[in-house]
């Protein structure tokens, strides 16, 4: 019984690459296990996370991460609120509604309103801060939600939904502050 168990256990690391999830009956108990909705392929998001150094393992809220996924590369469109096209602050604001459940201002500039600043910047940002960039003219004009590791999800003009990092001179230029919903 021992050795039948030891080789499901080995077949499942082969099969998952290592990982083993919570929806594998196996692993249930363990709390450090991601339990992946059913209309998600865990392989696909879990090499989706791996490949920009997202560790879904050590995240505090794993729907953040399914829902960056389902709406990555979605075009933009500025006022946009729907998956044929969305801009930053809706984007933040679908976020933070569905998943937080707080309705939050409608641009960048008065989302920021309601924040508390976090006085150690990006080197004290948890997931779920929002950053705030200053592009256009010297004034808050852009936002997005942190993850981890120096890494944010926001909606860019150019590539629409997508994961970034602040070490990128362009985000590193125009970057302002993070700011903390309460």
């Amino acid at each position: 019984m021992v050795k039948q168990f030891r080789f499901i256990v080995c077949c499942l690391l082969l099969v998952t690459g290592g990982n083993i999830y919570s929806q594998d009956s196996l692993t249930a108990t363990h709390p450090s296990l991601i339990s992946f909705p059913a209309d998600l392929d865990s392989v696909a998001v879990d090499s989706f996370c791996k490949i920009r150094n997202i560790d879904l393992a050590g995240c505090k809220t794993p729907e953040l991460y399914f829902e960056i996924y389902r709406w990555y590369r979605t075009c933009y469109r500025y006022g946009g609120n729907t998956s044929k096209g969305i801009d930053c602050s809706h984007f933040v604001n679908m976020l933070w509604e569905k998943l937080y459940g707080k309705r939050l201002n409608s641009s960048s500039g008065s989302i920021f309103t309601q924040c508390k600043i976090v006085k150690g910047g990006f080197s004290e940002a948890v997931e779920g801060d929002l950053i705030f960039f200053k592009i256009k003219r010297k004034r808050i004009s852009h936002i997005a939600i942190y993850l981890q590791n120096g890494k944010f999800a926001h909606a860019t003009t150019q590539a629409g939904v997508i994961i970034s990092s602040i070490s990128e001179p362009y985000y590193k230029r125009h970057f302002y502050k993070v700011g903390r919903l309460e």
